[in-house]
């Protein structure tokens, strides 16, 4: 690092998929405008809140930068004459607070920067892109063998990840001079030449379009920093065939660089809503125009495929924990799983403020079951789940129905989900890929399953593994009390109204009787109150009035006064034994 480039320091990483819930408990009258104040809360937690002021402006111009979702929300009219009666004050208030629990209860919505810094500016002022491209520029210039292209903005959910493009300077099978240790020379990028082609079909070229994502590491990331190079080498090496293999992979002490190959008709997501991959992940995905759900042959055979990779992950003890539309490519009719090093980064997963809702989904395999079910469920109908559980499954097959019952009901994750490989055998995938054995075969002849891990790469993956899922237990453990807490206090509260006003407490009198104690209930009229205590009756003296100056010298004069008057006749004779 050259001396004047500027030292970006690491800071501890937000949770950024944890609930925010916002109240407007308040409104103030501010120098002739009206401010509203907001209570904000992250997590299930009240010590984990704060306030804010927010005046209608800054709700306006949050809907101005919402309103390329296409989603329509009921943000109240401005209104010019008369803003500052209480009764218009008081309308608003309840119609403002209507609108953000609009926006909160949208997944898209509530995961954007827009409403991110709305509710919590303090952590989200970050430039976050500008750190991502200084990181980006420090990596590649180091590296010499590519070179950085323009920014594709915010195409994806995580707030904490940036793409660019990036073009090769050299040839794929010649190495730079200028490459440093902790860049990975994957075994995919060796063989460039004679694989096949990723983006659009055609052979692969100096010119093939590829894409860069930097990564902030996250709160998850329970590997040694001292480790976590060696980690992502050692995955540099990986080869599957339904795995989107990694170009080059680098890092520093602020996140990792993973260089692909870009598929030009994008992610598996942006095939189901009809859309271009390089647009705003809001445009994307907040309102789509278009819906289109996969044949029956087709979700059969991607779901299959992505399985078998998972299966292949977690056989190599590393959980996935990823598993959504948006991280699997359709690649000459084959599915590939995407961002596999997002487990050793630490980064919070897409579907986790729907699995912590459930405290049977404690582990990692029971997480990539849960979330390979609402990626089917998408695969199948053309749209994602928008809650945790799906009420009722209908406009599928019965095999089919009966797969994601068993993976998404509220019944089937209370009482636990099926393993991987009983999803893997499930009578769906035997009635309608009956012949996977056979692709699977004939795709392993061609790229063979290969990983592997040094020894200290074994040991910070399981102590990754164990430490997420304590994690993750501790987050539903805490999120239940809650619940239970909140559930106990509203039941009290409906006894209390069906039993009409709350009866006064118990008090203790005490009776006239130095032995007994009456009970009675408190009124809503005073008991009167208690006889000032009885003053002894002192007498003061001429001498004490009129004496002298403070009352310290008053005191010496006392003292004198008593010496000089001692009558040493009254003293009585006392008897001793000496």
């Amino acid at each position: 690092m050259a001396i004047f480039e500027k030292r970006i320091e690491r800071k501890v990483n937000l949770d950024d998929t944890e609930e925010i819930k916002c109240f407007i408990e308040t409104a103030q009258n501010v120098n002739g405008h009206t401010e509203y104040v907001l209570r904000v809360q992250r997590g299930p937690l009240s010590e984990n809140s704060w306030r804010l002021l927010r005046r209608y402006n800054d709700f306006l111009h949050l809907d101005k930068c919402l309103q390329i979702s296409g989603i329509d929300l009921p943000l109240p009219a401005k209104k010019i004459l008369g803003n500052m009666h209480p009764e218009f004050i008081a309308q608003r208030r309840l119609a403002l607070q209507e609108y953000i629990n609009h926006v909160l209860m949208n997944p898209i919505l509530a995961s954007s920067l827009p409403t991110k810094k709305f509710v919590d500016p303090d952590s989200y002022s970050t430039p976050f892109h500008d750190l991502a491209l200084q990181n980006a520029s420090l990596c590649l210039r180091a590296e010499g063998q590519y070179a950085l292209g323009q920014s594709l903005g915010p195409i994806g959910w995580r707030l904490r990840k940036h793409y660019f493009r990036v073009t090769m300077k050299l040839q794929a099978g010649r190495s730079s001079p200028g490459q440093t240790k902790h860049l990975v020379k994957t075994i995919s990028q060796s063989h460039a030449r004679g694989a096949q082609s990723v983006g659009n079909g055609s052979a692969p070229s100096e010119t093939q379009d590829l894409i860069l994502a930097w990564t902030e590491y996250g709160p998850d990331k329970y590997i040694d920093d001292r480790e976590i190079h060696s980690t992502l080498k050692n995955l540099g090496g990986l080869q599957h065939p339904y795995i989107q293999p990694l170009d080059y992979v680098t890092s520093n002490d602020n996140g990792a660089l993973v260089i692909r190959k870009f598929v030009t008709h994008g992610t598996l997501k942006d095939m189901l809503c009809c859309v271009q991959p390089v647009n705003p992940f809001l445009t994307k995905y907040g309102n789509p125009k278009g819906r289109s759900p996969l044949p029956l042959k087709d979700v059969a055979l991607y779901g299959r495929q992505i399985l078998e990779a998972i299966r292949f992950l977690h056989s190599k003890g590393l959980p996935n924990g990823h598993v959504h539309a948006g991280n699997v490519v359709i690649v000459n009719g084959t599915a590939r799983l995407l961002d596999i090093e997002n487990f050793i980064l630490g980064v919070p997963a897409f579907y986790r403020p729907f699995f912590v809702q459930h405290s049977r989904i404690n582990t990692f395999e029971a997480v990539d079951v849960y979330s390979f079910g609402h990626l089917l469920y998408e695969m199948t109908m053309g749209y994602p789940l928008q809650e945790s559980v799906a009420r009722q499954i209908t406009d599928c097959p019965d095999s089919l129905r009966q797969l994601l019952e068993s993976l998404l009901l509220r019944d089937s994750c209370k009482n636990g989900l099926p393993s991987l490989d009983q999803v893997a055998q499930h009578a769906f995938f035997l009635e309608h890929v009956p012949n996977f054995a056979d692709i699977l075969a004939k795709a392993t002849r061609t790229t063979k399953p290969h990983i592997k891990w040094s020894s200290n790469a074994k040991e910070q993956l399981k102590l990754a593994e164990w430490m997420s899922s304590e994690e993750e237990k501790k987050k539903i453990k805490t999120k239940a009390k809650m619940e239970h807490k909140q559930s106990k206090l509203r039941q009290q509260t409906s006894l209390q109204l069906q039993n009409g006003p709350p009866v006064a407490p118990l008090t203790l009198t005490r009776s006239d009787s130095a032995n007994s104690v009456s009970t009675s209930h408190e009124t809503d009229s005073p008991l009167p109150p208690p006889p000032p205590p009885s003053l002894p009756n002192l007498s003061r003296t001429t001498d004490d009035i009129n004496l002298p100056g403070t009352s310290g010298e008053r005191g010496r004069y006392a003292l004198l006064d008593s010496i000089c008057k001692f009558n040493k006749s009254s003293l009585r004779r006392v008897a001793s034994d000496d």
